[in-house]
């Protein structure tokens, strides 16, 4: 074969070869046909109970139970980890009751979305009791989760998840329940005492920001670092809140599920009577609770969990003496016990930014029969390092019992994050005092170079 034929065989070989080499690859790029989505459909057992009648089965457990019988619930998922907020935790709810599941598994709203019908068959999953209430695990594993592959053989879903079969219910901060725990709720006209100031969870772990509804009543809003607003301020205002009821040792939680359930925070600031000696802008604000903990109840501060303001604010007693206790028997406030050495240090107070700021309290002696008599000025005011004498005070019973005092301080020394110390000496803490209502507020106006401290019965 000579040159030129050699040439033009190698030719249309190459151009074989090219248009092969086009063929295959266009092949290779194809996109295979997707398969058609068909809508789940459920066929196995039919509900036989429900969640309430479940939650009654095993209200006297105190350890895992494991459940041995056929039992199948149907009901319909409120919250999931979508926005990580809520961490290997399902919610759902039914007609009856609602519950939670712990299930060792991350990601599971993209399966289980806010709305979806599940059945869930019990037999071989643990009834679990945790911070006093129940819910359905696995005992003897860690934290009495549901491994993943054992939850999906017990948990089906049936028909396309619909958002819209949820009705949160509207509840009343002051008539909470036992029927209402792990609920999907809403609760109207609250605001958060931390908006426009804090982020939901500013740090390095789950937080509590506390809202408060026109009656005072409060209620704590647990915030994940890990969730995907943590490092977002908190509104401002009066506003509307949707989300997961939970109690936790007989105190009241709201899980929200992702950042639309926070809803038109209005960005006013607190409301305050012409009367307030500290009107204007509210940066902290403690009372110490309601009173509702327990009758008989006196927690020590540093187990105290029922604060207005919580992290970053810190409040420390180096005397260890420092309890809650009630006036009243709905009231709250501080009690410093007589003939001791009383040190109290609220810390993380946020001011930065914040001009022309006073400080108000209330305090009482607890002077209770004559001739009872002391000097409110016993006890000393420290802020970010400066101290302040109270003016001369003198109380006497029975005309000063269960009387408070309120004190104003004005034009506090500026500091991006306030410290606020009281203390008073044994020597001169003959009855004991109370502290309550501790408010400090950027004030409207100024309070110019004026630096009397204001004293109000």
């Amino acid at each position: 074969m000579n040159k030129k034929n050699i040439q033009t065989v190698c030719a249309s070989m190459l151009s074989l070869i090219c248009i092969g080499l086009i063929l295959f690859t266009g092949a290779c790029k194809r996109d295979p046909e997707a398969p058609l989505l068909t809508q789940p459909i459920y066929d196995g057992p039919n509900a036989n109970t429900t969640i309430a009648a479940l939650k009654e089965k095993y209200a006297s457990i105190n350890d895992p139970k494991v459940i041995d019988e056929d039992l199948v619930i149907k009901a319909l998922v409120t919250g999931n980890d979508i926005s990580g907020n809520i961490y290997k935790q399902l919610y759902i709810q039914d007609e009856t009751a609602a519950i939670n599941l712990g299930v060792d598994q991350n990601s599971m709203y993209t399966t289980f979305r806010a709305g979806q019908e599940v059945y869930i068959s019990l037999k071989g999953l643990s009834m679990v009791k945790y911070g006093g209430e129940l819910q359905i695990g696995f005992s003897g594993t860690n934290a009495n989760r549901i491994a993943w592959e054992i939850f999906k053989q017990h948990t089906k879903v049936s028909g396309w998840p619909n958002a819209a079969n949820l009705t949160p219910l509207e509840v009343d901060l002051s008539k909470l329940d036992a029927s209402m725990v792990n609920k999907l709720v809403i609760i109207k006209n609250v605001r958060f005492n931390n908006g426009g100031v804090n982020a939901f969870a500013g740090g390095t772990a789950t937080v509590s920001e506390v809202v408060k509804d026109a009656n005072g009543k409060t209620l704590d809003v647990r915030n994940s670092n890990f969730s995907t607003f943590a490092k977002e301020i908190l509104p401002k205002g009066n506003g509307t809140l949707v989300g997961i009821l939970g109690r936790y040792n007989g105190g009241w939680q709201l899980f929200l599920r992702d950042k639309t359930d926070v809803i038109d925070f209005d960005g006013t600031d607190a409301g305050t009577t012409p009367t307030d000696p500290g009107a204007g802008e509210v940066i902290f604000n403690e009372t110490f609770g309601d009173g509702t903990y327990g009758s008989g109840n006196r927690p020590k501060l540093a187990a105290f969990t029922d604060f207005d303001m919580k992290a970053p604010v810190t409040y420390t007693d180096a005397s260890g003496s420092i309890d809650i206790r009630t006036v009243t028997g709905v009231n709250a406030s501080l009690w410093f016990p007589a003939n001791k050495d009383i040190s109290l240090d609220i810390a993380g107070i946020q001011s930065a930014n914040k001009t022309d700021l006073s400080l108000s309290f209330q305090l009482m002696s607890n002077v209770n029969k004559d001739p009872d008599n002391a000097n409110l000025n016993m006890v000393k005011v420290i802020v970010n390092g400066h101290t302040y004498s109270l003016p001369s005070t003198p109380v006497s019973a029975p005309n000063d019992l269960n009387k408070y005092y309120t004190f104003t301080i004005p034009n506090l020394p500026a500091a991006a994050t306030s410290i606020v110390e009281f203390k008073v000496s044994a020597s001169d803490n003959a009855f004991g005092f109370r502290l309550d209502n501790i408010k400090i507020v950027s004030a409207t106006g100024g309070n110019g170079s004026d630096n009397t401290i204001i004293v109000t019965k």
